[in-house]
């Protein structure tokens, strides 16, 4: 028997198929449940269906906060698929985006890497994998992530070819996500930077950069996506809608993925490993043509990675593109026998790999059905909560006075999807004077619950009758626990409800 050297670059297309199909995996790490921002998106989505653009509040107790719907046309889509056909909709919906997300990243991978098939689909599953388990949920930003990732396709395609027609893709980009997620609108504009720079002719001392694409184009392209972020509902505060949202302390105290990144935590831990992988691989295989725009969105979304949680994904979305280019060449060499080639050896492969996507196909159907994502016991947690609210819902339906509810942070947009107008809910940065133009509410919030602010001066100032108490809210706890005033009439391992006496 012969022995033969072979290139992974060469290898059966059995082989190119199972790495194509690698990141469906990721379908396990899906989550199947409804997040917690789907129960203001929905009430919302009905109200621009029935009412049109609402500009004060309408979820909450606060009836004269301004406000800015800042994904209306995320919230009607969730809205429409919901009142049809339910949860599932809504679940399958992120599963779809999922997988239109994974050929887009797959097709990006094999653009930059020049059709290095092994490459494109090492890099691609990871990213896919990642993002699946950590960011794609029932929330508007399934879809963004696919919209940022076309447009690194559209401008990479424009560099390459030079075709003015692929940057159209680019003001249709602007005009959609202005509208369906207009805090991320922002974002394309940055993912563009690295391209921009890399289109001009700059000269210092020995460094001599020759552009990469025309910068007039991209200029008047860019002029272009401004103008159409005009084009929703809200005009100028949507466009600046990031800038009074993110970065403020009262939403960083209660929104996880807005803190800043932890190095302790799992999502700090893939950025260290990412970071190091990455830093490993460029160092070894370095080149005298490192393209600004690649190096630009490296160190760029890295050092966005590193300010919060919820920009690790950005990392992943500009830092793997990035990774790619640099791995573009690289390949593995193989040792085989001839015998490995003939067609018995063939079929054995063939029914392997048959085999393994048949497996991966189970399970992703069985993960679909089955409502069990997470592990058992923080899923049962949640499903306990919601089970716990319901039957709050059903003892306040039951109330022959106003319900005037007081509620916290994270299961306020629930009650208000139960139909009640709760104090607080999970749009944090909706309870801020900045943008409601009326009183700091998260403020409040916070400083009631840190002892700063007595809560008996906040319950009598709302006059509420009603009290949901979480479990997290320990000061709350104690001192319901020992308030005259009021009496506890549900009892449970995750919310309490006081009545007023």
């Amino acid at each position: 028997m012969e022995n033969r050297i072979i290139s992974l670059k060469d290898a059966p297309k059995g082989f190119k198929i199972f790495f194509m199909l690698l990141p469906l995996l990721g379908c396990l790490l899906i989550k199947t449940y409804l997040n917690n921002d789907f129960y203001f998106l929905y009430p919302t989505g009905q109200y621009v269906i029935e009412n049109g653009f609402p500009v004060k509040d309408f979820l909450s107790m606060h009836s004269n906060m301004n406000i800015i719907v800042q994904q209306w046309l995320c919230d009607v889509w969730f809205y429409f698929l919901y009142s049809k056909l339910g949860a599932v909709s809504v679940v399958a919906f992120v599963f779809v985006c999922y997988v239109v997300f994974c050929f887009v990243m797959y097709k990006l991978m094999m653009l930059i890497t020049d059709n290095n098939v092994i490459v494109s689909c090492i890099t691609a599953a990871i990213a896919d994998i990642l993002m699946g388990a950590m960011y794609f949920v029932t929330r508007p930003q399934t879809v963004t992530y696919i919209i940022i990732a076309l447009e690194i396709f559209a401008l990479e395609k424009f560099v390459r070819t030079k075709k003015t027609a692929y940057l159209i893709v680019l003001p249709l980009i602007s005009l959609f996500l202005i509208n369906w997620h207009c805090s991320m609108w922002f974002m394309m504009f940055v993912f563009a930077l690295p391209y921009v720079f890399e289109s001009l002719p700059i000269k210092i001392g020995k460094f001599r950069q020759t552009p990469c694409c025309s910068f007039v184009k991209l200029l008047i392209c860019g002029i272009i996506c401004f103008a159409l972020g005009f084009v929703n509902p809200y005009g100028l505060k949507s466009i600046t809608y990031i800038f009074y949202s993110f970065g403020i302390g009262a939403i960083n105290h209660y929104i996880s993925e807005m803190q800043p990144t932890d190095f302790s935590s799992l999502t700090g831990i893939v950025y260290l490993a990412l970071l190091g992988g990455a830093g490993a691989l460029i160092a070894i295989l370095r080149k005298k043509n490192y393209a600004a725009r690649f190096v630009l969105l490296f160190v760029g979304t890295l050092l966005l990675a590193a300010m919060n949680n919820k920009s690790v994904a950005y990392f992943i979305l500009g830092g793997f593109p990035a990774m790619a280019f640099y791995l573009k060449d690289c390949d593995v060499k193989l040792k085989i026998t001839e015998s490995k080639r003939t067609k018995k050896g063939k079929t054995k492969i063939a029914l392997m790999m048959s085999l393994i996507v048949i497996i991966a196909a189970v399970g992703c159907a069985w993960v679909i059905i089955n409502p069990q994502t997470e592990s058992v016991k923080e899923q049962d947690k949640k499903q306990n909560v919601y089970a716990s609210l319901d039957e709050i819902t059903e003892i306040l339906d039951k109330s022959k006075e106003e319900v005037v509810l007081y509620t916290g942070f994270s299961y306020g947009q629930y009650m208000e999807f139960k139909g009640y107008h709760p104090y607080i809910d999970g749009r944090a940065e909706l309870f801020l004077k900045n943008n409601n133009g009326e009183f700091d509410y998260l403020v409040e919030h916070v400083n009631m619950h840190s002892g700063r602010l007595y809560y008996k001066d906040v319950l009598n100032k709302y006059g509420f009758n009603y009290v949901i108490v979480e479990e997290n809210e320990l000061l709350l706890n104690t001192e319901m626990e020992n308030d005259n005033d009021f009496e506890k009439i549900y009892d449970s391992e995750s919310v309490d409800l006081y009545k007023l006496k």
